[in-house]
């Protein structure tokens, strides 16, 4: 491989390396706009699991004060096209019932991790409005 070719593959790994900071910049926006939004329509619990080889699994949960889950979220898609998606397949109505699921299982999937985590959250969420409201 002589030194002009190199040179031209160093120049189009470098702009393929800034096209993607520059195309994850738009994606992380987009992202945190979609978050900004369903934060407004409810009482919202975000989970993340990740995996030991890379992949990660995002989950989000919205629930209203008394405790009940109106929606369910996972981030789909792959670059540009990546936006939270309701989960056709989530099942759970209520917080306390998808905790007292999933904590008495000894293994979860990815996605099992991510929404108990996102259930804690939406639990710790409500337990502080709920010491509010008592003061």
């Amino acid at each position: 491989m002589n030194s002009l070719s190199l040179e031209a593959l160093l120049v189009y790994l470098f702009l393929l390396i800034l096209l993607q900071g520059l195309l994850g910049i738009y994606q992380l926006k987009k992202i945190t706009r979609t978050l900004g939004h369903l934060q407004k329509l409810g009482i919202c619990g975000y989970g993340s699991a990740r995996h030991w080889a890379g992949w990660r699994v995002y989950y989000l949960i919205l629930a209203d004060p008394t405790g009940r889950i109106r929606s369910a979220y996972r981030l789909k898609g792959i670059s540009l096209g990546t936006d939270f998606a309701p989960d056709k397949k989530f099942t759970f109505s209520e917080i306390s019932e998808l905790l007292a699921y999933y904590v008495q299982r000894e293994r979860l999937n990815l996605q099992e991790t991510a929404q108990l985590r996102a259930a804690e959250e939406v639990h710790r969420k409500l337990a502080a409005l709920q010491a509010t409201r008592a003061i």
